[in-house]
C-alpha cells in the first residue's frame, strides 16, 4: 500500500477495485489517518490517484458496500492529546472519489464490526465507546441515511469479525469482551428477518481470535485470518480457518496461513472469489504489505470404472482432455490418436465426478484387447483460486461380462 495501515477499513467497489481507508500508522510518530487507496487486481497495485480524503481520522471504523456502489464507513478512533470516540459517518462514491458525511450513528463506536445486508442496509454491532464494550447493534438505511438500533448480541465484543452468509444472515466471530479480556472463540450469526442474533447451534472458532480480518469466500463459507491472543494481546496470528454454514462449524482443514503474521488488518472479497488481506500489526511494525487468500487447487483422484473420482477441497470444476490434443501435431493426424474426448464437472468439496469419454479409436482397442491406457490431462480450476493441472496414465478397462449358469 502507498502507507502502512492498522485498524483501516476496506470494501470492495463495482469495477472490482477495493477501497481501503483510515488507519494507524507510527511513521515518524504516530499518525492517525484520514486518507485512502484503491487496490487493483488486475495489476496487483494500490493507488491514491483520484481518490480523496475522509472528512475526519479513523482507526478501527467499520466500512461496508452499499446498494448502488458506494461504501458507508462509520465511527472509529483518534488521538490528539485526547481520544475521541466517533458515532460520525460518511461515504465513499467512487464516481466521484469523495467521501461526504451522513447521520451519526446512535452511539460511538470504535473496533466494531460491519456487514451489507440483503435488502440493502448494513448491520454495525459491537466495539467499544471507551471502556465499555458494547453488545448493541444498529443498522444503516442507505434511502434515508438513518441508522437505527437492533437487537442485542450475546456478547459484549469489540475488535470482533463479521462477513455475510449466502441466506442472508451475517456471522459475527471472535473478538474481545473487554480491555484485558481473553480473546474470544465464540461466534452467533444476526437474522435480518428478526433483527436478532442468536448463537444456537453455531460452533467455536479452533482458535481464539481478536481483531481477525473476514471475508466471505465463493462457495458460502467465511475465511477468518490473523488476529491476536493471549493476555493483552501478546499471541499475533498468521492462522487461518473458514466457517461453513451448511454445517456450522469452523475448521482450517486445507486453509493455509497469511505469510506474516497480522492483527487489525483488512480484508476484502475480489470479483474472482480471491480474498485481498491488507496492513495490521506484528506486535512491534504497522504494515503497509499485503497479500491474496486464494481457494486450494490441490486434488486427488482414482479411476473408477469409466469415471475419475476426483478429490478436492473447494468448489471449482474439473476438466478431463487427451494428453495429446496438446501435442504439435496435424489436426489430422491428432484426430485419430486421440483417445479420450473431453468433459468436465463442476460442483463443491469434497469430491467432483467426471465420466471418461472414449473415442472410436479407445472403444476399438477396449474391445480388442479388455483395457486401454489414456494419458489424461485433468485440470482443476478453484473458485477464487489458480488452476491446477497433470497429467496422469489412465488404465480403463472393459467390463466385466457375467455368464449365464
Amino acid at each position: 500500500m502507498g502507507t502502512a495501515r492498522y485498524g483501516a477499513v476496506a470494501a470492495p467497489l463495482p469495477d472490482g477495485r477495493v477501497l481501503v481507508a483510515g488507519g494507524y500508522n507510527d511513521d515518524g510518530g504516530g499518525h492517525y489517518l484520514t486518507s485512502a487507496e484503491t487496490f487493483n487486481p488486475s495489476t496487483n497495485l494500490f493507488s491514491s490517484a483520484g481518490i480523496g480524503a475522509m472528512s475526519t481520522p479513523r482507526r478501527g471504523a467499520v466500512a461496508a458496500p452499499l446498494p448502488d456502489g458506494r461504501v458507508l464507513v462509520a465511527g472509529g478512533s483518534y488521538d490528539d492529546g485526547t481520544e475521541h470516540f466517533l458515532a460520525s459517518a460518511e461515504v465513499f462514491d467512487p464516481a466521484t472519489g469523495a467521501f461526504t458525511p451522513v447521520n451519526d450513528m446512535t452511539v460511538a463506536r470504535v473496533r466494531a464490526a460491519a456487514a451489507p445486508l440483503p435488502d440493502g442496509r448494513v448491520l454495525v454491532a459491537g466495539g467499544n465507546n471507551g471502556s465499555d464494550r458494547l453488545s448493541s447493534a444498529e443498522v444503516f438505511t442507505p434511502s434515508t441515511g438513518d441508522f437505527t438500533p437492533v437487537g442485542d448480541m450475546g456478547a459484549d465484543r469489540a475488535r470482533e469479525a463479521a462477513a455475510p452468509l449466502p441466506d442472508g444472515r451475517v456471522l459475527v466471530a471472535g473478538g474481545a469482551a473487554g480491555p484485558n479480556a481473553a480473546a474470544l472463540q465464540s461466534a452467533e450469526v444476526f437474522n435480518p428477518s428478526t433483527n436478532s442474533f442468536s448463537s444456537a447451534g453455531i460452533g467455536a472458532m479452533g482458535t481464539a481470535r481478536r481483531a481477525p480480518a473476514a471475508a466471505p469466500l465463493p462457495d458460502g463459507r467465511v475465511l477468518l485470518a490473523g488476529g491476536s491472543n493471549g493476555d493483552f494481546g501478546e499471541n499475533y496470528l498468521a492462522s487461518a480457518e473458514v466457517f461453513d454454514p451448511s454445517t456450522n462449524s469452523f475448521s482450517s482443514a486445507g486453509i493455509g496461513s497469511l505469510g506474516v503474521v497480522r492483527t487489525g488488518a483488512v480484508a476484502a472479497p475480489l470479483r474472482d472469489g480471491r480474498v485481498l488481506v491488507a496492513g495490521g500489526y506484528d506486535g512491534s511494525t504497522r504494515f503497509s504489505s499485503a497479500e491474496i487468500f486464494s481457494a486450494s487447487n490441490a486434488f486427488s483422484y482414482a479411476l473408477k470404472g469409466r469415471r475419475l473420482v476426483v478429490s478436492v477441497q473447494a468448489t471449482g470444476s474439473v476438466s478431463v482432455s487427451d494428453a495429446a490434443a496438446r501435442l504439435s501435431v496435424s489436426a489430422a493426424s491428432k484426430k485419430r490418436r486421440l483417445l479420450l474426448k473431453s468433459s468436465d464437472s463442476s460442483g463443491d468439496p469434497p469430491t467432483l465426478t467426471v465420466p471418461l469419454r472414449l473415442s472410436k479409436l479407445a472403444k476399438q482397442r477396449l474391445r480388442r484387447t479388455g483395457v486401454v491406457a489414456v494419458r489424461a490431462r485433468i485440470r482443476f480450476q478453484p473458485q477464487g483460486g489458480l488452476a491446477s493441472t497433470r497429467t496422469a496414465k489412465l488404465r480403463i478397462k472393459a467390463k466385466r461380462k457375467h455368464r449365464a449358469r
